[in-house]
């Protein structure tokens, strides 16, 4: 790979990460337990299921362990999908 690639590579998995994080940080305290499936009480569990969940919907793993139940929650992973699509178009094409 040329240093450019890697360059390229760095730079999306970061924008990425950082928008991972940021996001679920926001999600923590906006969503309920109406609009995920299987969402813990405590603060700390709750940060890193939804940063979980954020993770595997980007790595199209989707184990369905957790997953969004409201209508709200569905439009903001579908926002989510489409930039986290954008940002991989645009750094690879």
């Amino acid at each position: 790979m040329s240093k450019k690639t890697l360059r390229d590579v760095f730079i999306i998995f970061s924008y990425i990460t950082i928008l991972n994080v940021f996001l679920s940080l926001l999600l923590v305290f906006w969503v309920t337990d109406d609009d995920l499936h299987n969402l813990p009480k405590s603060w700390g569990d709750r940060y890193i299921s939804i940063l979980y969940y954020l993770i595997t919907t980007f790595t199209t793993t989707g184990y369905g362990d957790i997953y969004a139940k409201s209508s709200r929650m569905k439009l903001i992973i579908s926002v989510y999908m489409i930039m986290v699509c954008a940002i991989t178009i645009r750094f690879f094409f």
